[in-house]
């Protein structure tokens, strides 16, 4: 089974219901948020989860967004929060390596979790900057 298969059953085990782009990601939604799957290359145990775009930086605001996703990034292990190139945009990203399909799910279920409180602990973080 390729990597891409491994991971749309295990999500579909889950009870997602994923979709592959013309690039080979997967995308689904997972709490009324859309999640991508960034695969990379098929040799490696390795997985992105995304949650994109999940807050947009107002103008002016860059550097204590930057800020924001710096603790929220330091706070939450496994975690990365960062603004996009454009620096219109707060992503985040959970990524693992996996070594069979046990553990695949396991990382899965751990990576929603993380990317689920990401939001809440990201506006919280900034309102506390703000002050």
């Amino acid at each position: 089974m390729t990597k891409t298969e491994l991971v749309l059953k295990a999500l579909e085990d889950m009870g997602y219901k994923p979709e592959v782009d013309e690039d080979g990601d997967i995308s689904f939604y997972y709490q009324m948020k859309n999640i991508m799957v960034i695969i990379g290359e098929e040799e490696e145990p390795y997985l992105a989860f995304l949650l994109p775009q999940f807050n947009e930086v107002d103008e002016g605001e860059e550097t204590l967004s930057l800020f924001a996703c710096n603790k929220v990034t330091r706070q939450i292990k496994l975690a990365k929060v960062y603004i996009d190139p454009t620096l219109r945009n707060v992503t985040a990203s959970c990524e693992f390596y996996y070594t069979d399909e046990e553990s695949l799910r396991q990382n899965i279920e751990h990576s929603l979790y993380i990317l689920s409180i990401v939001r809440s602990i990201y506006r919280d973080v900034k309102l506390e900057l703000k002050d």
